[in-house]
């Protein structure tokens, strides 16, 4: 049981560069989160557990919510050399309110949040460093921190990286094929009965290295890669927990909540005009416009009962990744009633970009058929005393174990959808996080 009263923190300015992924990994404390936004400067990275919640069941998110808010609005603030910063908590959630039985998922629960002992916050060139500690012990805050420092004050990957690793096995075997192809067929074989509209299908890919694999090397290659992406990194202990996500579950600003629809893609041209051909064909593909306005009327069904007015574009907008082009919505609106962004997280998922449409029927058959999701399609984020923060979707993510790493890929089927085309979306996902490093192709 923890006692807030009982726990202490500081916040103070940070003068001089850190490179922070590295001073986290460098500190030799668990568990670790990392979280980067490089197109607007923003940074989050923590370090060691002073409290830790766990939860699942259809009660999670409003479970993990209430243990958040109270827990830090009720912390002992020591002297704060900046009144503007403070505690966080941070961690995510699985894609379902069961545990994963999956042995890579071992460590990440239905729903988990920590409050870091260390945590650095970057918004553009000013950074805060919060420390929090029990009663009696900040020497071990300090410890910690002396050792995070010793990564030296580089904000740079380094310029002599190790040697490419081999990733085995890679190809895709006949057997796999045939499998996503009846798998895809017996959810259209529902869709024409009327039974749903749409199921998120995935993969997973199961990769092994000669040498185990540092998650840090996925971050460097994604922040000059995929700027516009969450680059997230989350260690319990032994796992990681690593991706690059387009997506964006939801954002609290004050009073303003954010959601966004990504739903509908294309691959990439090999020139820019094929390029801008392939995505005017997105725009005008009416199975991809149909998948798309799921996510968007299902974004705002549930917003509008908390928040008005909502902003939503009539149509939708590209994204352009290294990998892909995507259909995208913007939603918007003002919170009525207060409302924490781990609630509004909870209202939300697993929207249509990740479940299906009708929902619960959806999810049933994902629960069903893909029982090793574990916190693919979940999300990763933070929240603040004032139960503000954000959460991104955990796409083009995989988790790393030791020397193994688990890729996933996914694609929504609807009535129109062919399952070759469908296969082939799957492949473009499941190595756009490999595609950018340094670890090489798969053989």
């Amino acid at each position: 049981m923890y006692h807030p009263d009982s726990i202490f923190s500081e916040t103070v300015p940070v003068d001089e560069p850190v490179d922070l992924l590295r001073a986290i990994r460098r500190s030799g404390a668990a568990p670790l989160f990392y979280w980067e936004r490089p197109d607007r400067g923003l940074t989050i990275a923590a370090a060691g557990a002073v409290a830790e919640f766990r939860a699942s069941g259809a009660g999670r998110f409003r479970d993990v919510s209430e243990r958040a808010r109270e827990f830090l609005s009720s912390l002992n603030s020591g002297r704060s050399g900046d009144p503007s910063g403070g505690p966080l908590m941070v961690g995510g959630f699985g894609f379902s309110d069961r545990a994963c039985q999956a042995h890579e998922w071992r460590e990440f629960p239905p729903a988990w949040i920590f409050l870091p002992r260390l945590l650095w916050v970057r918004r553009g060139a000013r950074c805060t460093l919060t420390m929090t500690w029990a009663k009696d012990d900040r020497a071990s805050v300090d410890r910690i921190l002396a050792r995070a420092l010793e990564a030296g004050h580089s904000c740079h990957r380094s310029a002599n990286p190790p040697p490419l690793l081999e990733l085995r096995p890679s190809t895709t075997t006949p057997l796999q094929r045939q499998d996503w192809r009846e798998r895809v067929e017996r959810v259209r074989s529902q869709i024409l009965c009327g039974a749903l509209k749409k199921v998120v299908l995935s993969r997973r890919l199961a990769i092994e290295t000669a040498s185990p694999i540092d998650p840090a090397r996925f971050i460097d290659s994604a922040r000059a890669a995929r700027p516009s992406c969450v680059n997230f990194f989350v260690s319990p202990r032994a796992t990681s927990f690593v991706g690059s996500t387009p997506e964006q579950l939801v954002k609290l600003d004050g009073e303003t909540v954010t959601s966004s629809a990504l739903a509908g893609s294309v691959p990439r041209g090999d020139n820019p005009q094929a390029d801008r051909a392939l995505g005017d064909s997105l725009l005008s593909s009416a199975k991809n416009l149909e998948e798309h306005q799921y996510v968007v009327n299902a974004l705002a069904s549930a917003l509008e009962s908390v928040a008005s007015p909502l902003s939503v574009p009539a149509r939708p907008r590209l994204m352009l990744l290294p990998e892909a082009q995507h259909l995208f919505t913007r939603v918007e609106g003002r919170l009525r009633e207060s409302r924490s962004v781990i609630e509004l997280a909870g209202l939300l998922h697993p929207t249509p970009a990740v479940c299906g449409v009708p929902r619960e029927a959806a999810r049933a058959i994902i629960e069903r058929e893909e029982p090793e999701r574990g916190w693919y399609t979940g999300a990763v984020g933070w929240i603040d005393a004032k139960g503000q923060g954000e959460f991104a979707v955990a796409l083009r993510a995989g988790v790393i174990d030791g020397s193994a790493m688990f890729l996933f890929g996914g694609a929504g089927i609807v009535a129109a959808s062919d399952s070759e085309a469908e296969f082939a979306e799957t492949e473009n996902k499941l190595t756009a996080l490999l595609g950018s490093t340094a670890l090489g192709t798969i053989a």
